[in-house]
């Protein structure tokens, strides 16, 4: 059996039926689910030899029963869009929000047309991502960008991409409640290393370093780590109402 993918499009993703993974199986079940689509894209790609590199990073809570899980999950969804509050959850990282045209906007809120300026221990410099794509609905709440070229007004050539993977990859921060589950997921889609729109030798010889040496680090995956486990940290207010 095919699957469509979660965009749409033709592409189609194989029968996964013989992966032992256990979050197949949930996939399986849940398939209809934008996030748990994006899941089994990722797996779809983890097993196949014909598209970039996938990853998956997650943490979870399970509460005694779904209302609790609603109300936690829609306490933390606002803060899903926030970017700059993504600071407060990870150790190495730094994030910053701009807007189309390169500004840092008052609101606090990402939206589609937004860049966001990731700094990561081991990558040399500041990369850039531009947000794709919101989906905020009953029981998900999806947040997903793309490398990017600089926003305007921070680098003259705008066909040059400040990133160590190419364009055709994708990230997306999810959060979602399965019955009594609240989840936090990071799916990257399609990684490869940016060779072709780097702009000059020394910054592609970067980008294939980094995008080989980073991810055996371990680097870039602990701290997405670190955001699926502290986004779902318990505060002040919710030990008080006993979640």
């Amino acid at each position: 059996m095919l699957l469509p993918t979660p965009n749409g499009g033709s592409d189609q993703l194989s029968d996964l039926s013989f992966v032992s993974d256990p979050l197949y199986k949930i996939f399986h079940r849940n398939v209809n689910a934008r996030i748990q689509r994006l899941l089994g894209e990722a797996l779809a790609q983890k097993y196949s030899s014909r598209t970039g590199k996938s990853s998956i990073t997650s943490a979870s809570r399970t509460f005694l029963n779904t209302h609790d899980a609603d109300d936690f999950f829609n306490s933390l969804r606002a803060g899903l869009f926030r970017v700059r509050e993504w600071n407060e959850k990870t150790t190495l990282a730094s994030f910053e929000l701009f807007d189309e045209k390169g500004s840092i906007p008052e609101r606090q809120t990402a939206i589609v047309g937004d860049f966001i300026r990731l700094s990561m221990p081991g990558t040399g410099k500041s990369v850039w991502a531009t947000v794709i794509e919101i989906v905020n609905e009953a029981g998900e709440a999806i947040l997903t960008i793309k490398p990017s070229n600089n926003p305007p007004g921070n680098e003259p050539n705008k066909n040059t991409r400040s990133h160590f993977v190419a364009s055709t990859s994708t990230n997306s921060f999810c959060l979602e409640k399965n019955k009594a589950a609240v989840s936090f997921y990071v799916i990257e889609l399609s990684e490869k290393a940016n060779t072709d729109e780097a702009g000059n030798f020394l910054e592609t010889a970067r980008n294939v370093a980094v995008s080989m040496v980073g991810p055996y680090l371990g680097i870039q995956n602990g701290e997405w780590k670190a955001l699926c486990v502290n986004f779902l940290q318990v505060t002040g207010r919710e030990k008080n109402r006993g979640l």
